[in-house]
């Protein structure tokens, strides 16, 4: 672990040597701890015709699965994991003054120095004689595929906007998020979008807008596709490093990647006014495909106190056919979230969400059955098998149970969330997602309660955020929860500007720990502990 952090150490040295040769600023933000609205903006327009900026980062992560996968140690059990990586991002934007058009991209070139030049070189060949293949099984120290460990080189953003009179247009590819199709930028690069976005403020207090895209390209892609993180992976395949296997219920040996149309977004928001400071938005998803999905946020101050009270609250409904790629999907979420300033320089928030289970009684089709004892559903079938429904990830909840009243019959149990585009990157914007987990990322039913504190430094330079967060996953086949214990820290070594983006080093650590509980059936995929640390050296100019 020294010697890795050293050589990280050694990378941000060369970061700061290398940086001293530029001289604009890009935003290095530190992330809300709290839902934010999403209510239009309009830029400022810049005094120069052409703008730059981009970052060095260094990563260093570091995985120690402290539990056996299905039971008991062996072959089976869960290796440790460690990867390091490092990359350059370097955007422009040109922008052609009085008539609101620019054009603008951004490229990332990542190298961890190790060997491995391509997604590929991590599966094949599947043997010792390659130092970048992926083992299954401890002893082996594999990578952390999520950073990822290999070369990386994409053009991921090449745009066209518009901005004037209270309309905003932006099309071509763009890293650009919203709550079901976010950035996720907590690697080395963000996720971006191939499509177009349209957006136009009616007034002071109400906006409109509404995109389309029908490609992305993954935190750890270099390419655009028509893929998502729930259809990309099948066993045996090759899909998106970070991503985990979906189901062994959805296979087509014949397939890797089962392709969508995309996503079409619809959002209407609020901001109000002084005297009511409610800032809202309804949202309208149609991943196709997949799901068609309803969400709602808000936020509202709680009076004028100098503890700057607020009440915070979302729900959602989503829903589709058995016959769409995921199968069943009728799932509901409720949240809401309280904080407040004790003292001027610490925020504490808590929060919370519920996801109802749903359970249906039917005759499983030819090929499946369900197990007793693990109250898993498993296939028979030797290709082109799909189980139709939306069922909770393998191994984390119970997906069935023999009925208690008519041996032929099964309870299916199922409800979870489907989202696409943040699954298994734990970035989706519910109150109670965790740094490692989340009831999204579990894909059934269940409920979180998080509690945080989080200080920041008078000078902005230094923050810090501890997190306890704790999951009930249970339902009628076994008792299951989860506790998340997540700190998380960056200091700025420049001085933070008063207004613009911040230039400079920067330094964060992610410390998270998690641990399952009552767990009441054999044979749990999760069951033990799980320690994650996360080191970044950042230079943005």
């Amino acid at each position: 672990m020294f010697t890795k952090l050293a050589r990280v150490g050694l990378t941000a040295a060369a970061i700061v040597l290398a940086a001293t040769t530029f001289a604009l600023a890009e935003t290095t933000a530190t992330p809300a701890p709290v839902l934010v609205s999403q209510a239009a903006a309009t830029p400022k327009p810049s005094p120069n015709a052409f703008t730059y900026h981009g970052y060095f980062r260094a990563y260093d992560f570091t995985r120690q699965n402290a539990y056996s996968a299905y039971g008991g140690p062996g072959p089976g059990s869960k290796a440790n994991q460690s990867s390091e990586n490092n990359a350059i991002s370097l955007s422009g934007n040109y922008a052609f003054l009085g008539s609101g058009f620019s054009v603008g991209a951004s490229y990332l070139y990542a190298n961890p120095f190790n060997g491995c030049t391509s997604s590929a070189s991590a599966i094949y060949p599947a043997n010792s004689s390659n130092p970048c293949y992926v083992s299954k099984a401890a002893p082996a120290l594999n990578a952390d595929t999520t950073l990822p460990q290999f070369e990386m080189s994409t053009l991921y953003e090449a745009y066209l906007k518009y901005n004037g009179n209270g309309l905003n247009f932006q099309g071509g590819d763009m890293a650009y998020g919203t709550p079901w199709t976010p950035t996720s930028d907590s690697r080395l690069k963000p996720v971006s979008y191939e499509g177009a976005d349209l957006s136009y403020k009616i007034n002071p207090n109400w906006s409109v807008e509404a995109m389309d895209f029908w490609q992305w390209e993954c935190r750890t892609c270099s390419a655009f596709d028509q893929g998502t993180l729930l259809t990309d992976i099948a066993p045996g395949g090759f899909g998106y490093s970070g991503a985990t296997t979906y189901s062994s219920l959805y296979y087509d040996p014949t397939e890797t990647t089962y392709k969508t149309n995309g996503t079409f977004y619809a959002r209407l928001g609020y901001s109000g006014p002084k005297d009511l400071p409610l800032a809202a938005n309804i949202y309208y998803y149609d991943f196709q495909n997949i799901a068609s999905m309803f969400w709602l946020d808000a936020k509202m101050p709680l009076g004028t106190s100098k503890l700057k009270p607020y009440a915070a609250l979302q729900a959602g409904t989503e829903n589709a056919p058995s016959s769409d790629l995921l199968g069943k999907i009728q799932s509901t979420i409720f949240g809401f979230q309280v904080g407040f300033n004790p003292m001027s320089d610490v925020l504490l928030t808590a929060g919370f969400d519920n996801v109802p289970w749903r359970t249906d009684t039917i005759t499983l089709p030819t090929g499946f059955k369900c197990n007793a004892t693990t109250h898993q559903i498993t296939s028979t079938k030797a290709y082109n098998y799909n189980f139709p429904y939306f069922l909770p990830a393998t191994g984390g909840s119970a997906q069935c149970s023999p009925n208690a009243s008519n041996a032929a019959l099964t309870d299916v149990y199922y409800g979870g969330w489907a989202s696409p585009y943040t699954d298994s990157y734990v970035t989706d914007p519910t109150f109670v997602t965790s740094g490692t987990t989340g009831l999204v990322d579990r894909r059934g039913g269940g409920s979180g309660v998080k509690v945080a504190a989080t200080f920041t430094a008078d000078n902005k330079q230094f923050w810090i955020q501890v997190a306890q967060t704790w999951y009930d996953f249970s339902n009628s086949g076994y008792a299951t929860g989860t506790n998340a214990t997540d700190l998380d820290t960056q200091y700025f070594f420049m001085k933070m500007p008063k207004s613009g983006p911040y230039k400079g080093l920067s330094f964060r650590l992610r410390l998270f720990s998690r641990s399952a509980t009552d767990f009441a059936a054999p044979g749990e995929a999760i069951a033990g502990l799980f320690k994650y640390s996360r080191f970044q050296a950042e230079y943005d100019f």
